[in-house]
């Protein structure tokens, strides 16, 4: 169970941080390119309101005592985000494989300087908890910012052409995201999470545990919008890592692919907190 709830925890951080084939084009010059960038910034900035869908696919590789088992998980889920208003919410259905399957959903709330987060299971009552936001987090739970701030801090940005999603043409670009900069980000996200059933989210360094990421965008040629994001990052961690006493585990392997497509750009969005969320049990101070 505590294996379970480790896992957890790192998955969610995974996701609160977090793009198919193509041809080449005419290659770009690296002063187009760094203009292209500063443009694409520039446009994604002034995004007011942005609505996404999402679906991720995790394969966890465990080893114990000199075995390997593994745990596989798909998820698909929706959100919208109001950076006018600072409010945003996702809504994620994750099915999770081993020795059977087992189903599960997580809504997200952020709304008049709170988190509101909720977990259920077929059968089981839905339970709320809220924490409050600390200052500085909310562009870290916005997803076009992520994207900006991961393009601002790039090693590397290589032109791949040109397709079309959904019928609007983009630019295919790959990002080479400098890793301390990723790592950095992620623990701004991770810190501020509170301890719940005795583990504590920011006890373990989950930066140090990013060994690689990649990613693919499709942006806008029409008005430099993102389109789509295809990532992929790998993550491996020990009990030592942990801080927890040997024994358990070996060594965890956890290699997630997630994209994210956006819609309804500057549309007039609506984010209410449920009823339920209004009776959520706070955690953290």
């Amino acid at each position: 169970m505590r294996r379970h709830l480790l896992l957890s925890v790192t998955s969610l951080a995974t996701l609160l941080l977090t793009a198919t084939t193509g041809c080449a084009g005419n290659p770009m010059s690296q002063e187009v390119i760094q203009r292209t960038v500063e443009d694409v910034i520039a446009a994604n900035m002034a995004v007011e309101t942005v609505s996404f869908e999402l679906t991720t696919s995790t394969m966890v590789s465990i080893e114990s005592a000199g075995q390997t088992s593994e745990q596989s998980s798909y998820g698909t889920g929706t959100g919208s985000v109001d950076n006018r208003n600072q409010r945003m919410h996702l809504l994620m259905t994750a099915t999770t494989r081993e020795e059977g399957a087992s189903e599960s959903t997580t809504e997200v709330f952020v709304a008049d300087e709170w988190m509101y987060i909720s977990a259920s299971v077929p059968g089981e009552e839905i339970q709320w908890m809220k924490m409050r936001m600390p200052e500085g987090l909310w562009e870290q739970q916005d997803q076009v910012r992520q994207q900006v701030d991961l393009l601002k801090v790039a090693d590397e940005v290589n032109y791949l052409g040109i397709e079309e999603v959904e019928g609007v043409k983009c630019y295919v670009v790959e990002i080479v995201p400098d890793m301390d900069s990723v790592r950095q980000m992620m623990a701004q996200v991770q810190g501020p999470i509170p301890a719940v059933g005795g583990i504590d989210p920011g006890a373990p360094e989950l930066g140090e545990m990013v060994k690689q990421v990649s990613m693919t965008q499709y942006i806008a040629v029409d008005g430099y919008l993102f389109r789509r994001t295809d990532q992929r990052m790998l993550i491996e961690f020990t009990p030592a890592t942990l801080g927890i006493p040997d024994g358990e585990f070996d060594r965890v392997v956890e290699d997630t692919f997630t994209t994210l497509v956006f819609r309804n750009y500057n549309e007039p969005a609506t984010i209410q907190l449920p009823q339920g969320a209004l009776a959520a049990t706070q955690i953290g101070a």
